[in-house]
C-alpha cells in the first residue's frame, strides 16, 4: 500500500478529530446527564490506556496482532471518543498525561495503517511522535507555501477565465472597427501625397523631354541652315574666283 503523503495525514486527523466533535455534539446531552457517574468511576472505560512502559500499537489499540486495518479504524473512534484531550472519560487525568496519551494513540493509529515505522521495523512511541511532528511540520510548510503561490497567481500571474458576453462583443468589433478607420486616416495622407509627388515627378520629366526635344530641333535648325550660308558663302568664293581668273585670261590673250 502507498504511504500517505504528510498532507493526507493531517487532513484525515482533522477529519476524524471533526467526527469525533460531531459525536460529541449528538451525544452532548446524554453525557451531561451522566457526567456525574462518569467522573465518579473514571476508570471505568472500555479501553483503559495500558499502565506499564512502552505499551505496544495493538495494546495501545487492545486489538489482536491479527486485526484488520478496518478494525483498527473502528477501533480508532472508540479511543478517540474516551481518551481525547477534552473527553469527560480522561478529565480525572492532568492535562500533560491526557495529551500525552492521546499522541501515543494517534502514533500507534500511524504504525498500523502502514505509517510511522522505524529503522529496525519495531514500534517506539517517541520516535514515532517525532515523526508525526515533523510530518506535521513539513505538511504546515507545505501548505504555507501553497497560499503564497495562490496569493501571487492572484495577484499577478493567475490568467482568470473570462467569456466575452453579446454586449462585449459587439464592444470588440467597435473598437477594431474604429481602429481600422483610424489606421486608414492616418495613412492615408501619405499615401495621398505620395502620389502627388510622384505625379509631379512624371510631369516635370515630361516637360524636361519636351523642352530638351524643343532645344534639339531648334538647334539643329541653326545648324542647318549655318550650313546652308558656309556653303552658300563657298559658293560665291568659288564662283567669284573664277570670274576673276576668267577676266585675266582675256586681258592676256588681248
Amino acid at each position: 500500500m502507498k504511504p500517505y503523503t504528510p498532507l493526507q495525514q493531517t487532513q484525515m486527523s482533522l477529519v476524524f478529530e471533526l467526527r469525533h466533535l460531531r459525536q460529541l455534539c449528538a451525544t452532548l446531552p446524554q453525557r451531561l446527564s451522566c457526567r456525574q457517574a462518569s467522573t465518579s468511576s473514571p476508570h471505568s472505560n472500555q479501553y483503559p490506556f495500558p499502565t506499564h512502559a512502552r505499551p505496544t500499537p495493538h495494546q495501545i489499540f487492545h486489538l489482536p496482532t491479527t486485526a484488520t486495518k478496518q478494525d483498527v479504524k473502528s477501533r480508532y473512534y472508540d479511543l478517540v471518543r474516551i481518551h481525547h484531550p477534552d473527553s469527560p472519560h480522561c478529565r480525572h487525568l492532568d492535562s500533560a498525561i491526557r495529551h500525552a496519551q492521546f499522541q501515543s494513540i494517534r502514533s500507534a493509529y500511524d504504525y498500523l495503517m502502514g505509517r510511522g515505522f522505524t529503522p529496525s521495523g519495531s514500534y517506539d512511541p517517541a520516535f514515532s511522535e517525532l515523526d508525526r511532528i515533523r510530518r506535521a511540520q513539513e505538511a504546515h510548510r507545505r501548505a504555507r507555501a501553497r497560499r503564497r503561490e495562490a496569493e501571487f497567481a492572484d495577484g499577478f500571474g493567475r490568467k482568470r477565465e473570462w467569456e466575452a458576453s453579446a454586449d462585449d462583443r459587439w464592444k470588440d468589433r467597435m473598437i477594431f472597427f474604429t481602429g481600422v478607420v483610424c489606421l486608414f486616416i492616418g495613412i492615408g495622407p501619405g499615401i495621398w501625397s505620395s502620389t502627388q509627388y510622384y505625379e509631379q515627378v512624371h510631369t516635370a520629366a515630361s516637360a524636361n523631354l519636351a523642352q530638351a526635344r524643343s532645344e534639339a530641333r531648334e538647334y539643329g535648325s541653326e545648324r542647318r541652315q549655318e550650313i546652308r550660308r558656309r556653303v552658300k558663302e563657298n559658293q560665291e568664293n568659288q564662283d567669284q574666283g573664277r570670274l576673276s581668273t576668267d577676266g585675266n585670261d582675256s586681258e592676256d590673250h588681248t
